[in-house]
C-alpha cells in the first residue's frame, strides 16, 4: 500500500467537500478527476467522472433547495439526476456493480438527518464495491465516511483530512475490483 497515494487521496477528498460547500464546482470537478488519474484511470475518463460528479453535487443541492421549499416530488426528480450523473460515472470507470444508487440515497438521507439510513446505504455501497469477501474492511471503510461526513459537518478540516486519509488507506490495502467512492 502506498502511503503517499493515501494522503493524497484523502487530501483531495477532504478538499472536494470545501470546494462544494464554497460552490466552487468547477474546482470540485479537478479535483475528482485529480483522484481518479491517481487511480489510475485515463485523463479522459478521469475529466468525465470529475465534470458528472460535480454535476451530481449539484443536483443534490437543487434537490435540498427543492425540499427546503417543500417540493417533495421535485426534490426525488434531482435525486433521480444525482443517480443517473452517478451510473454515468460508473459507465465512464467501467465498474461492473452499480453503487450510484446507494450514493444517491446516503445523500439523501443526509439531507434528511435519516442515521440509520445512512449507515445502511453507506454500508451497501462500500459492501457492493470491495465485496463479501471484504466484509470487514467494508465496515471500517463506512466508518471512515462516516466519521468524515460527521467532523467536516462540524468545520474541522484536518481531522475530516485525516479521516479520509485512513479510508484510502484502508481501500488500497484491499486493491479492489472497483472503487466505492464516486465523489
Amino acid at each position: 500500500m502506498n502511503e503517499s497515494l493515501a494522503a493524497t487521496l484523502g487530501e483531495l477528498q477532504a478538499q472536494i467537500y470545501w470546494l462544494h460547500d464554497a460552490l466552487k464546482f468547477a474546482e470540485l470537478a479537478s479535483a475528482a478527476a485529480t483522484i481518479y488519474m491517481k487511480l489510475g484511470y485515463t485523463q479522459q475518463q478521469a475529466e468525465t467522472a470529475g465534470n458528472l460528479i460535480s454535476q451530481a453535487y449539484q443536483f443534490a443541492d437543487d434537490a435540498a433547495n427543492a425540499q427546503k421549499a417543500g417540493d417533495h416530488d421535485r426534490e426525488i426528480q434531482f435525486y433521480q439526476q444525482v443517480k443517473d450523473k452517478l451510473i454515468q460515472v460508473e459507465t465512464t470507470l467501467n465498474y461492473k456493480n452499480t453503487i450510484a444508487i446507494h450514493q444517491m440515497q446516503w445523500w439523501m438521507h443526509f439531507r434528511h438527518r435519516r442515521k440509520i439510513q445512512i449507515l445502511l446505504h453507506l454500508f451497501l455501497q462500500h459492501l457492493k464495491a470491495v465485496g463479501l469477501i471484504n466484509l470487514f474492511t467494508a465496515i471500517k471503510l463506512t466508518y471512515f465516511l462516516m466519521e468524515i461526513v460527521r467532523v467536516h459537518k462540524s468545520r474541522d478540516i484536518e481531522t475530516t483530512k485525516n479521516n479520509a486519509i485512513k479510508y484510502w488507506a484502508e481501500l488500497l490495502k484491499i486493491k479492489p475490483p472497483q472503487y466505492p467512492y464516486l465523489g
